[in-house]
C-alpha cells in the first residue's frame, strides 16, 4: 500500500509540476504590454470566380465547401481603418496559402507564388507586411492562392499591429496552453533521450527511457509547428511546414518499437506479426514521403489521408484485446494502457476536428489541439509505469546478483569457492599476461577439531579466512577451496608485492592465533605461469607440490 502511495503522488507532483510550467510560460508569452493590436475581422468583400460575399466575419465564414484546386484563388478587400495612427505592420495568418497583399494598387507583400508554379511546399503562419505611413482610408486587397485542396478551410486573420511592436513581430501571438505543453513535451524529451541513453550503459533495462523520450520530443516538436507557434523561432514557413509534416509522419515509430520490444514472446500469431508491421510500414512510409518531398516528386501534404487512415487502422488493431496489453498483465502494464487509450482517444477525436474543419467554418483544431493533452496523460502514465518497471527490475536484479554472490562464496569465510576458482581458471587461461597461484593450507585445524570441536574449529577457519582476506587485500584474490585448502591468485601488475603480502599474512597469523589462544599457522607454495608455461590448473598443481614441500619439512623440524 505504501508502495502505491508513493507512485500516485509521484505521478501527481509530476502532472502538477508540468501543469504549473506551461500555465506559467502561458502568462508569460501572452503578457503584451503595447496589446493594441486591431483585428480586421467585419466589413470584408470576398470574390470566389466573380461571386461576392459580405461575412460578418471572417471567422466563421467559407466561401467554398469540400476541396478546392491548388492553385485556385480567393480574393479579399476591406477599407484600412482611417481614425488609427501609429500603427505601421499587419499580421497575416494564412494556412497552405500563398498570397499577394495590395494598398490600393500598390502590392506590398507577396508570398509563395513560386512555390506554387514550382510544386513545392508553401507554409502555414503568419506574414509580418511593413506597410508605409499615409495608409489610413486605403483599400487593402488580399488575393490568397490556394496550395492545399483545404486551404479554404480557414480564412486569413488579419491584425493590425502599433509601432511598439516593430521589434517584437510574434508577440501578438497568443501562444496557447498547447505552445507551453509543447515546450514542456520537447524539454522532457530530449533530456529523456540523453539520459536514457547514458543510463542504458549501466543497464539494459533503461531501453525504454530513450523512446518515450524521442516520443514525446517528436509530439512536442510536431505541436509547436501545428499550432504555427514555431515562429517565435522561426519564420521559415516552408521550413515549419515540413518539419511538422515530418514529426507527424514520424511519432508513432516511437511508441511502436516500444510494444514491438514489451510484447515480444508475449504475443503469437497475428497478433504478433501484425505489431511487427506497423514500425515497419510506419518507418517505409516515412522513409518514402521524405524522399519524395526532397526530390520535390511529391509534396508531404498529398500523404496526409493515407496517413490518416494507417493511424485509424493502428489504432483500431492496437485496442484488438492482448495486442498491446491484456487484463492478465500487472499493475505497470495497466496503467500504461489506460495512459494509451486516452492517448488514442485524443487522437480520433483530433482527427475528427480536422475533418469537421473541412465542412463547419470557425472549427480551426490548430488553435487548441487536443492530442497534446492525451500525449501528457499517457506520458504520465509511462512514467509511472515505468517507475514501478526499474523498482521491479532492480528488485530482481539484487536478488540474482545475491543469489549469485551466494552461489559463488563460501558460506563459512566469506571467499570465493571452488565453483568460482573454476571460472578464475577459465579467465586466466584466455590471457597471455603472466600471474601466479600461490596454495596455501592450515597446519593445525584436525588437532583443533579433536581438541576443541568442530565449531572452535569453524572461528578458527574464520579468523584465518580474515588473515588472508587483509593480508592480499588490493593485491591477489582469496579462494578456500575445501577444507583447510586455500589458494591466492595474484596478477602481473601485482606480482612485486607477492613477497610482502606473503610476510603481511604470516604476521596476521600469528595475531589471530594470539587472540583466539589456539596455535595455528600456515603451509604455502608458488608457482608463476612463465615458469611452469602451461594452463591455471597446472600451475595450481605446482604451487600445490611446492605447499606440501613445505608442510612435509615443518613436519620434519618438528620431528627433530
Amino acid at each position: 500500500m505504501t508502495s502505491i502511495r508513493r507512485k500516485v503522488g509521484f505521478l501527481t507532483l509530476a502532472f502538477m509540476l508540468a501543469v504549473a510550467f506551461f500555465i506559467g510560460l502561458t502568462a508569460l508569452v501572452n503578457y503584451n504590454p503595447a496589446g493594441r493590436s486591431v483585428v480586421l475581422d467585419s466589413l470584408w468583400v470576398v470574390d470566389y470566380h466573380g461571386q461576392k460575399f459580405t461575412p460578418k466575419s471572417l471567422d466563421r465564414f467559407r466561401p467554398v465547401t469540400g476541396s478546392v484546386h491548388y492553385g485556385d484563388s480567393l480574393y479579399f478587400e476591406t477599407k484600412m481603418p482611417s481614425n488609427l495612427s501609429g500603427y505601421s505592420a499587419l499580421h497575416i495568418r494564412l494556412y497552405a496559402s500563398a498570397m499577394d497583399v495590395y494598398l490600393d494598387s500598390e502590392k506590398v507583400y507577396s508570398y509563395g507564388r513560386d512555390l506554387i508554379e514550382t510544386g513545392e511546399v508553401v507554409g502555414s503562419g503568419y506574414h509580418r507586411v511593413e506597410i508605409s505611413p499615409g495608409w489610413e482610408g486605403k483599400t487593402l486587397k488580399l488575393r490568397v492562392y490556394a496550395a492545399e485542396s483545404g486551404a479554404f478551410n480557414t480564412m486569413p486573420e488579419t491584425t493590425l499591429l502599433p509601432n511598439k511592436m516593430l521589434g517584437v513581430p510574434y508577440s501578438a501571438l497568443h501562444c496557447s496552453p498547447a505552445f507551453c505543453l509543447a515546450v514542456f513535451m520537447c524539454l522532457f524529451g530530449a533530456m529523456a533521450m540523453i539520459g536514457g541513453i547514458g543510463a542504458m550503459g549501466y543497464a539494459t533495462y533503461f531501453f525504454r527511457l530513450p523512446l518515450i523520450g524521442f516520443f514525446s520530443f517528436v509530439l512536442g516538436l510536431w505541436t509547436v509547428c501545428y499550432t504555427h507557434e514555431i515562429q517565435l523561432i522561426s519564420a521559415d514557413l516552408e521550413i515549419n511546414a515540413i518539419l511538422e509534416y515530418s514529426m507527424l509522419f514520424l511519432s508513432p515509430l516511437a511508441i511502436e518499437i516500444l510494444f514491438v520490444v514489451l510484447r515480444r514472446k508475449k504475443i503469437f500469431g497475428w497478433r504478433w506479426y501484425g505489431l511487427i508491421a506497423l514500425p515497419i510500414f510506419n518507418g517505409l512510409f516515412f522513409i518514402v514521403t521524405a524522399f519524395l518531398q526532397i526530390c520535390h516528386i511529391a509534396n508531404y501534404t498529398h500523404f496526409l489521408a493515407p496517413f490518416h487512415v494507417y493511424i485509424v487502422v493502428a489504432i483500431l488493431f492496437m485496442m484488438v484485446p492482448g495486442v498491446v496489453f491484456s487484463k492478465r498483465e500487472g499493475l505497470p502494464e495497466r496503467i500504461s494502457g489506460i495512459g494509451f487509450i486516452i492517448f488514442c482517444l485524443s487522437c480520433l477525436v483530433e482527427l475528427v476536428r480536422y475533418m469537421l474543419n473541412q465542412i463547419t467554418p470557425g472549427m480551426d483544431p490548430r488553435a487548441n489541439p487536443i492530442v497534446p493533452w492525451g500525449v501528457l496523460v499517457y506520458l504520465m502514465s509511462l512514467l509511472v509505469s515505468y517507475a514501478m518497471y526499474l523498482q521491479r527490475a532492480i528488485i530482481n536484479k539484487t536478488e540474482k546478483d545475491l543469489l549469485s554472490s551466494l552461489a559463488y562464496r563460501d558460506a563459512l569465510t566469506g571467499l570465493y569457492n571452488r565453483a568460482k576458482c573454476e571460472q578464475i581458471f577459465d579467465a586466466l587461461n584466455g590471457v597471455s599476461s603472466d600471474y601466479s597461484i600461490t596454495s596455501i593450507d592450515m597446519n593445525g585445524l584436525k588437532k583443533v577439531n579433536d581438541t576443541y570441536g568442530h565449531g572452535r574449529g569453524d572461528e578458527v577457519l574464520k579468523a584465518f579466512a580474515r588473515a588472508l582476506s587483509e593480508a592480499f587485500k588490493g593485491i591477489g584474490t582469496p579462494i578456500r577451496m575445501g577444507g583447510d585448502e586455500f589458494l591466492v591468485v595474484i596478477r602481473q601488475e601485482h606480482l612485486n608485492d607477492r613477497a610482502l603480502a606473503v610476510e603481511k599474512m604470516k604476521q596476521l597469523l600469528k595475531e589471530e592465533s594470539k587472540a583466539l589462544a589456539i596455535q595455528f599457522s600456515a603451509s604455502y607454495g608458488t608457482a608463476l605461469r612463465s615458469e611452469v608455461n602451461s594452463d591455471a590448473d597446472e600451475v595450481y598443481r605446482q604451487a600445490d607440490e611446492r605447499m606440501y614441500k613445505m608442510k612435509s619439512a615443518s613436519r620434519d623440524a618438528r620431528k627433530d
